[in-house]
């Protein structure tokens, strides 16, 4: 027992296991640009040692409009429908996230609010990053609306994000931007986002958050 261990306790046990790191992908429309962008960041975190990536597509959430009489404070897990049950599983099994967007009208898509919506604890105490698209304003204005409801979400944005400018645009045939500044953001981004996952996921395993 070390000195700083206070007698009749020990240490909680560092979490095992890889990261698991979603990349959430907001766009549903048809011949949207964000997948492959998705894409292409699920394959640079998967180029990491001990993380776990995967894809969220909202296609594959489709989430109808948040119309309960209660809150997710008190039915987050139990809805009575299973679809937002299996999306507020999922969130709450996961240690962080990069949220791909695009920018629609300076803001960003109304499904992907409501997916954020539908969880609450599951957010918690997590790191979220951001990979954003757009014309002139590569997506800026999304990601600014979407730090405010992270914090609100009790989330850690990190401030590493990749903002993607789409006119006149080099890509791959697999649709992933060439420019090697887009690579140096990325990994960024993702660097920062993986110290915060492993320090969240420790604090959380060492005592329950603050509610």
């Amino acid at each position: 027992m070390s000195a700083d261990t206070p007698a009749g306790s020990s240490p909680s046990p560092a979490p095992a296991g890889p990261l698991r790191i979603a990349v959430i992908l907001a766009s549903v429309r048809e011949g949207r640009r964000g997948e492959a962008f998705a894409r292409w960041i699920l394959r640079l975190l998967g180029e990491r040692p001990g993380v776990e990536p995967a894809l969220l597509d909202l296609r594959d959430h489709p989430l109808p409009p948040y119309a309960y009489p209660k809150t997710p404070t008190f039915i987050e897990g139990a809805y009575p429908d299973e679809l937002p049950n299996r999306w507020a599983r999922t969130i709450a099994g996961l240690d962080g996230y990069v949220v791909v967007t695009p920018e629609y009208n300076h803001g960003y898509p109304g499904q992907l609010k409501n997916a954020l919506d539908h969880v609450l604890k599951g957010w918690w105490y997590k790191p979220v990053g951001f990979v954003s698209y757009g014309g002139t304003g590569n997506g800026v204005r999304a990601v600014e609306q979407l730090r405010t409801v992270a914090v609100e979400l009790r989330m850690v944005p990190v401030k590493g994000e990749v903002n993607i400018r789409l006119i006149d645009l080099a890509t791959a045939e697999n649709g992933e931007p060439t420019d090697p500044r887009y690579a140096r953001l990325a990994a960024g981004l993702l660097d920062q986002l993986l110290w915060w996952a492993r320090a969240t996921r420790q604090a959380r395993s060492a005592e329950p958050p603050p509610t």
